[in-house]
């Protein structure tokens, strides 16, 4: 099984392919809302040509081809949530930046893309579980012609919210496997999943069960760390302490649990890490050079 991290670093973007070849990585996933959102280089979407994306996007995948890295998977632009500060254009605008992420993922040789569902504000735990299920799925909906078109795969990741109330994080919208399978199958083949699998610990779900549910429709990972409590992105096996200043008591990863569960499946895709570098830059190559060992120790209990 390649390994893969989310494309860092402070270098250039092109600079930052070789980087992350020479720090013992296999491939990366390239997160798209840089170029697509805020003074991204293609934020106005309405401007933005085909050729110029197969300029751009295409000559990323030459930079890799150089160096026999690859992009194994993309994220999209969409955070979930549509906000006149991020898409004037509303919800229009925020899926015409999706089918373009559709052809970056193309272009860049990848065939997955991570994309979060269109979260409502109000599906917390079990409330208004079918109008969210139902504005999640007309969205992903709207990109199928496209993912066709371009053979693209949408992998459909678990999230969570916040309750306030009770100040720790909670479930909503595809949080649970059992959901995630539901959507796919209703949307149809060019829908897979992307575990999260700091995210199940943060809703209370057990990563390796959600692996076994979710089978052979999972198509794409994230993996990172975190305490339990908190979205912290952080390599596995970094959390040490277990904090209780919530109200309920944290779950934690096991991965080596998790890397059997994937085994068991017979999961084809990459071990692929969603967490950036801490601290100045200049420790950025003994931070990804350490965390390539963890994550080759890891794979290699799937093989």
């Amino acid at each position: 099984m390649d390994i893969s991290i989310s494309l860092g670093g402070y270098l250039p973007i092109k600079d930052r392919i070789a980087y992350n070849k020479k720090c013992g990585w296999d491939a990366c996933e390239l997160s798209l809302g840089q170029f697509f959102k805020g003074d991204g280089i293609f934020a106005d979407i309405d401007s933005v040509t085909d050729a110029q994306l197969e300029e751009f996007f295409g000559g990323l995948k030459k930079e890799a081809d150089k160096c026999g890295f690859y992009f194994g998977q993309t994220h999209s632009q969409f955070d979930g949530h549509i906000r006149e500060s991020v898409y004037p254009g509303g919800y229009d605008e925020a899926v015409k930046k999706e089918i373009a992420c559709i052809k970056a993922t193309h272009l860049l040789g990848a065939n997955k893309m991570v994309a979060h569902p269109h979260v409502l504000n109000t599906r917390k735990y079990d409330f208004n579980i079918e109008q969210g299920y139902r504005r999640a799925f007309d969205f992903y909906k709207k990109l199928a012609g496209a993912l066709e078109e371009y053979d693209v795969y949408c992998c459909v990741e678990n999230m969570w919210h916040y309750d306030y109330k009770e100040e720790h994080l909670c479930s909503t919208i595809l949080s649970h496997a059992d959901e995630m399978v539901k959507i796919c199958n209703e949307l149809g083949p060019r829908f897979k999943c992307c575990l999260d699998i700091g995210h199940c610990v943060l809703t209370q779900d057990d990563p390796a069960e959600a692996v076994r549910i979710i089978g052979d429709k999972l198509y794409a990972l994230h993996c990172h760390d975190n305490d339990g409590l908190d979205d912290l992105h952080t390599m596995a096996y970094m959390p040490q302490s277990m904090h209780y200043i919530r109200k309920r008591k944290p779950m934690r990863v096991n991965w080596e649990k998790l890397m059997q569960a994937l085994k068991d499946v017979n999961y084809q895709g990459t071990l692929n890490f969603e967490t950036g570098a801490p601290g100045p830059e200049e420790l950025h190559e003994v931070f990804y050079t350490w965390y390539a060992k963890i994550a080759r120790y890891l794979a290699n209990l799937c093989n």
